[in-house]
């Protein structure tokens, strides 16, 4: 929402201005640490153990997609535009930024050898963006020694925008995973595909956020953690699939 966005936008430029670094660090503790749990759930799904050092890649590119998205932001807002319009831009801009920085440095590895893998590189280069934005929230509350407003900022963060970031990056992921073995012109169909759904579910549920009604928060993040069972669900059906095929190959040769 532009409050929501207004208070991202206060938390950066008092970053830039220079604040404690005991605020910056007890931001960054309930900011990013959370999301490694996310991270264990699915790096623990991996088939083969991808790289340490092209994950932890993958992690920071997303964290500096933010600072790219941000000044994009703060643009997008100097124009007469109407509040969901603005959150549209927003959503649109974040997708493609944060997705494809991620894809074009991670999808050249010659360690992406399975389906899933897809996935897994999304998924993290999403909960590092998401690990600083919500560290970008907490600053405020915390600046402002309000406890309670830093533990429901970091338990909503936690239950609704990081799964929100996580679920987009799963299903963009999963839409290319159902491609692995398709030529590039089928992959790039089902990579806008996946980018469209999760443009769309982002804005469905920014909308929600922004209407500032009790029921439709509610309503906002049950419906997203119904969607990441879904996610989860196809993600599981995939790795299956995966298996199944290095099992006939094995046994063909």
């Amino acid at each position: 929402s532009v409050k929501r966005d207004n208070r991202e936008k206060i938390a950066y430029n008092r970053i830039m201005a220079g604040i404690e670094l005991t605020t910056i660090l007890w931001a960054t503790l309930g900011g990013i640490v959370p999301t490694f749990l996310w991270l264990w759930f699915w790096l623990s799904e991996e088939s083969h153990q991808n790289p340490a050092g092209l994950l932890i890649l993958a992690y920071a590119i997303g964290m500096m997609s933010l600072f790219i998205i941000l000044p994009m932001k703060l643009f997008v807002e100097s124009f007469p535009f109407k509040p969901v319009e603005i959150l549209i831009i927003y959503v649109i801009l974040e997708a493609l930024i944060k997705l494809t920085t991620v894809a074009f440095i991670t999808f050249r590895s010659k360690h992406l050898t399975d389906p899933i893998d897809y996935t897994i590189y999304l998924v993290t280069g999403a909960l590092g963006f998401s690990g600083l934005e919500n560290t970008f929230y907490l600053i405020q509350p915390i600046l402002d020694q309000n406890v309670s407003g830093t533990l429901l900022t970091g338990n909503l963060r936690f239950l609704g925008a990081t799964v929100l970031h996580t679920v987009t990056a799963g299903i963009v992921g999963i839409m290319l995973g159902s491609a692995f073995y398709s030529g590039k012109f089928i992959k790039s169909i089902h990579f806008i595909l996946g980018i469209i759904f999760a443009i769309v579910l982002h804005s469905v549920f920014n909308y929600l956020i922004m209407l500032e009604i009790p029921r439709m928060t509610y309503l906002a993040l049950a419906g997203i953690w119904f969607v990441a069972v879904i996610v989860i669900i196809l993600f599981e059906r995939l790795k299956s699939l995966q298996n199944y095929l290095h099992n006939n190959s094995y046994e063909q040769s």
